[in-house]
């Protein structure tokens, strides 16, 4: 249960910070700000873009209405800065497809006319959707997708709110090493399972 509400806070956290990034571009003053929502709704990993795309909505249900809360844009009603203007999402289901992942951020662009997009849990929808985004001078924010090569492009338009594998190995191995001194504990060999994508 703590898991889950961390990691809500946290994309309700992540979503208010995107709002704060697209409404700073010297964009029009409209009456919603529209962001696109990239998440895997339905395949084997559904579960977690059911729960990321709740998040969001939580932070835009924060973000539009007036809450005792200390989080950013929670105290006021809207968005200030753009006269009180609420903001809106437009949630696509990628299905864990890069192809399809691009076309949709191709699509939210073009056709929603969002100011942002946000997502996509999957490192490898990311990396194709971001590129759209890049191209669009979008802003791109990601929570979760934590290949190293992401922000190693060089995009301007690409934001990551969570460390990367890298830094979840180097954390793992930390771990193993203060539990063995801390228990006397001598692990002999250490098993890796991994699979060899993007993901």
């Amino acid at each position: 249960m703590r898991s889950w509400l961390n990691r809500l806070m946290l994309g309700a956290a992540a979503v208010a910070t995107l709002l704060g990034v697209a409404m700073s571009g010297p964009t029009a003053q409209p009456k919603d700000v529209v962001i696109g929502v990239l998440y895997p709704t339905t395949g084997p990993t559904a579960q977690a873009g059911i729960d990321s795309k709740v998040a969001a909505e939580l932070a835009v249900e924060i973000v539009n209405g007036k809450h005792d809360l200390d989080l950013p844009l929670a105290r006021t009603e809207g968005l200030p800065n753009l006269g009180g203007a609420k903001a809106r999402l437009v949630v696509v289901d990628h299905q864990g497809k890069p192809e399809l992942g691009q076309s949709e951020a191709e699509r939210l662009i073009t056709q929603e006319k969002v100011v942002a997009l946000y997502g996509a849990y999957h490192s490898s929808v990311s990396a194709t959707a971001s590129q759209v985004a890049e191209r669009s001078g979008i802003p791109y924010l990601s929570g979760e997708s934590s290949s190293p090569t992401l922000h190693r492009r060089g995009f301007k338009w690409f934001f990551r709110t969570s460390p990367h594998d890298e830094h979840f190995s180097i954390a793992m191995f930390e771990f193993l090493k203060e539990f063995q001194a801390k228990k006397g504990v001598k692990f002999p060999t250490v098993a890796t399972f991994y699979e060899d994508t993007l993901f």
